[in-house]
């Protein structure tokens, strides 16, 4: 029961630590393509 317990925290801070990579991913993949359009609008 208690090493059970373990095992699940375990997976939650794994899962945790992934959905956490994954947002940082998109905050960086999103945030130059949030200020492209403003200078390729300047541009045209």
């Amino acid at each position: 029961m208690f090493s059970w317990g373990i095992c699940a925290v375990d997976v939650l801070v794994f899962e945790f630590l992934g959905l956490a990579m994954l947002a940082m991913c998109v905050v960086v993949v999103a945030m130059p393509c949030s200020r492209k359009p403003s200078s390729r609008i300047r541009y045209e």
